[in-house]
């Protein structure tokens, strides 16, 4: 299993008011150690070329970095940039190390996903819970693809034993739940953590409600009326006491009394 930390530090030079050239280095580990390092650039927000430190290139991957790739062909600059990497990302892992000595030691995060609000404002939230450290990525897609819109989160919170938590929204007004899913990542993990809304449990929810609902309001009150027509048919068929019994009791001490005198 792959743990990694994915570090990345950047540097702006801003170009009038308008316009933004970018330098980005990152740095990854695992439990044994550094894996890789890189340096790439930006302008305006977009990728445009890199240091390949193992062809000792640099390699254009847009119209405007190829000026740039012309003017750092010189196998220097790719040495001071490979030397400047080592430089950094040796300083990232010491202090990392004397922080919490995260990568030797990971928490897998727990995940739950449901759903909330009322009738225009539904939404889907996704727990993350438990996980350490604390670098980790939560993203919603819809059948595969990434959702952007509607997204809104707690950021990364601590828990008293030394773990982390976030919580995630996904806003409902403009789309349906169907085949939404939370994705999250994180070292711990072999891969790509992924929950999957379930609509079955909230459709079940409902016919539950709805079931408790008729039986409260309608069967309960048909049932009891039932009954109480039962026992009031009972008490008006109930048959007389027969006293025939005591008729003959009493005219046989009338006749005995009228023959002792």
């Amino acid at each position: 299993m792959l743990a990694f930390l994915f570090i990345v530090a950047f540097f702006e030079i801003i170009l009038g008011a308008e316009h933004a050239f970018q330098q980005f280095i990152e740095c990854a580990f695992n439990s044994q150690g550094q894996i890789d390092h890189t340096w790439s650039y930006g302008y305006d927000g977009k990728d445009i070329m890199h240091v390949d430190l193992v062809k000792k290139a640099v390699i254009a991957t847009s119209e405007p970095g190829k000026m740039l790739e012309e003017e750092r062909k010189n196998i220097e600059y790719i040495k001071r940039k490979e030397e400047r990497l080592k430089m950094v990302c040796s300083a990232v892992k010491t202090v990392f190390l004397k922080s919490n000595n995260s990568l030797s030691r990971a928490a897998k995060p727990a995940v739950l996903l449901s759903s909330g609000g009322e009738q225009d404002q539904n939404y889907l939230k996704c727990v993350v819970q438990s996980f350490y450290p604390n670098v980790i990525r939560v993203r919603w897609t819809q059948k595969g693809r990434p959702v952007y819109f509607g997204v809104s989160s707690t950021g990364i919170l601590p828990h008293r034993d030394g773990t982390f938590q976030m919580t995630s929204y996904l806003s409902l007004i403009n789309m349906n739940a169907h085949g939404v899913t939370c994705e999250i990542e994180h070292l711990s993990l072999d891969g790509i953590l992924r929950k999957t809304y379930e609509e079955k449990s909230q459709i079940t929810e409902h016919i539950l409600w709805a079931m408790a609902a008729f039986f409260l309001g309608f069967a309960l009150p048909v049932f009891l009326t039932l009954l109480f027509i039962i026992w009031k048919k009972q008490q008006t068929t109930k048959p007389a006491e027969d006293t025939s019994d005591g008729s003959e009791t009493s005219l046989s001490l009338n006749m005995n009394m009228s023959q002792e005198t």
